[in-house]
């Protein structure tokens, strides 16, 4: 037996193990191998889509100048007070362009009037009994009713600008001793949603814009809008607008605006009462 065991630990005398310790080291250099090949191949991977995004913008040009490219081609573009100016057509919410506003071609234009919010006002119950579709002569006949004390002339019925039945467009002078003035009143209806609570107050102010010089928007329930337009200036009358004074100001305009009695409908009165007191009123193209 005793020969035997010799023999055995004369063999592994022969064939020693290997050491324990560069195995435990080459496992550890074999995982650290791995782990970086794993971070090449990511972080190749994000190069690559790096890559891919610089080709596409070089290919497509800088970030947001298409934007601003638009931005700056687009706009509203108006003749200056006491300039003659081509017939004009109302546009959509009552801004004006003249047919001889043509924008030439690269030109850059200044920006859309933007409205202000400067006022939220308290909108009344609309007066009750019988309701009729307003009409030209009845918005006419309500907005004298309205006005300050004054002498009312040039009565015109505009194309409307609304998108339905009941929104009127109309425009007349008031005279309250220092000459005639231009007032005009238009009831619309965007119907681009996301409308302003009842009873808030736009302004708009437009300088280069004698007709529409100032524009008071008070919004009404159901998403209406009522737009009276401060003038500085008369209508075209074949030869050009000509300076005139403000008859209103934005606080006078806002009570106008913002009567109940303004809607879709109105009280039967004023419908009756503008048929027979404005029926031979004039309609306009601009």
């Amino acid at each position: 037996m005793g020969g035997v065991r010799g023999h055995f630990r004369d063999d592994l005398a022969r064939h020693p193990a290997p050491p324990l310790g560069d195995l435990v080291e080459q496992a550890v250099v074999q995982g650290r191998r791995l782990r970086r090949r794993r971070r090449l191949a990511q972080v190749g991977a994000s190069g690559s889509a790096v890559v891919m995004l610089l080709v596409i913008g070089l290919a497509v040009g800088p970030l947001g100048d298409g934007a601003d490219e638009s931005a700056q081609r687009g706009g509203w573009n108006g003749g200056s007070p006491g300039d003659p100016v081509g017939t004009a057509t109302p546009s959509p919410g009552g801004f004006e362009k003249g047919v001889d506003d043509v924008e030439p071609e690269g030109q850059l234009v200044g920006p859309t009037p933007s409205p202000t919010v400067i006022d939220t006002v308290r909108i009344g119950v609309a007066p009750g009994g019988e309701q009729l579709t307003t009409t030209p002569q009845g918005a006419l006949e309500l907005l004298t009713r309205l006005l300050p004390r004054g002498k009312t002339s040039g009565y015109v019925i505009l194309p409307s600008t609304g998108a339905g039945p009941g929104m009127p467009y109309v425009q007349l002078y008031l005279d309250r001793g220092n000459g005639p003035g231009m007032v005009r009143l238009s009831i619309h209806q965007d119907n681009l949603g996301g409308d302003l609570a009842p009873g808030t107050v736009e302004l708009t102010e437009i300088p280069d814009n004698c007709v529409q010089n100032k524009v008071v928007t008070v919004h009404h329930r159901g998403g209406l809008q009522v737009d009276v337009m401060i003038a500085t200036c008369r209508s075209w009358d074949g030869k050009g607008n000509w300076a005139a004074p403000s008859v209103l100001s934005v606080k006078e305009a806002t009570e106008i605006a913002a009567n109940p009695s303004w809607g879709t409908t109105m009280p039967a009165e004023f419908v009756q009462s503008g048929a027979k007191n404005f029926a031979s009123v004039a309609r306009s193209n601009g």
